[in-house]
Parts: C-alpha cells; structure tokens; sequence
C-alpha cells in the first residue's frame, strides 16, 4: 500500500447478507437514543419482540424482560469476548418522515446487563446486512445526530 492512499475493504455476501469483516473497527461510533421495535431471532429460530435503547452504526442496544432473556440465551448461556451468542434481527429506520426501510441483520451478544428485577439490556455488535442495510443505518444515525 502506498504512503497517502487507503485501499476500501470489499465486504463479501453470504446467502444475501453482507459480510461486517471486511468493515473498519466501529466500536467507537457515536450512539442515538432510540425506541424502535425489533424483532429478534434467537438460536432456535423462535421470535421475539424487544425494544433499542439506542443504536449505532456498529450495534445496538436492545431491552427485554426476563424471560426474553432465557428464550435469546438458552441455559443462561455466559457472554464472554470469545464465547458470543449469533442472533438475526429485523427492524425499521424512516428514511424519510412518511417512509421507513426494514433492514435485516446479523449480530451477536457482546454483554447482557440487568437493570432491574425484570428488565435487561443487551448488547448487540452487527456482523452482517441483507442488502443495504447498513447504508440505511448510517444514514439514520448521521440524521440523527444531526439533530441534537
């Protein structure tokens, strides 16, 4: 690589959904608050409805009660950096005040953490889009952002 230049990481498909490997570091993006209904897939392909805390355009936190938690971690799965727990999620951003875009993707459970008797957060890392999700991600937190 020469001095002054920076060669764009081409992000590979799987099935549909694209690859977040290829993706710079985005562990430090900046998060919005946000209150969107997401449906989350857990290992067993059983769904469940929660609710974001916020979101970035690396992740997302999500809230749920108790027993969301043990249907998403069967057994109480420990969450450790190397031992993460793989979910799909749907949601929807608005792309523009009348119209919202369902994005499909992959991600895995960074942290759990419990903020009451009965409610959890959980931590979720983006691993992969279907299509453009992660466009519509960015573009919803950029124009979030913005706002305040």
């Amino acid at each position: 690589m020469r001095m002054g230049t920076m060669n764009a990481p081409a992000s590979t498909t799987f099935s549909g959904i694209k690859s977040m490997a290829g993706k710079n570091n985005l562990r430090q993006q900046q998060r919005v608050s946000t209150n969107i209904e997401v449906t989350v897939c857990n290992p067993n392909g059983n769904q469940l409805v929660c609710h974001t805390a916020n979101l970035s355009r690396a992740g997302m936190l999500v809230e749920c009660d108790s027993d969301h938690v043990r249907d998403i971690l069967p057994g109480n799965s420990p969450i450790a950096p190397k031992k993460t727990v793989a979910l799909d999620v749907k949601f929807a951003v608005p792309v523009v005040s009348v119209q919202s875009v369902n994005i499909e993707a992959s991600c895995e459970i960074i942290h759990v953490r419990r903020v009451s008797k009965n409610r959890f957060q959980l931590g979720l890392q983006f691993t992969g889009f279907n299509g453009n999700g992660h466009d519509y991600v960015d573009q919803y937190v950029s124009r979030q952002l913005l706002r305040s």
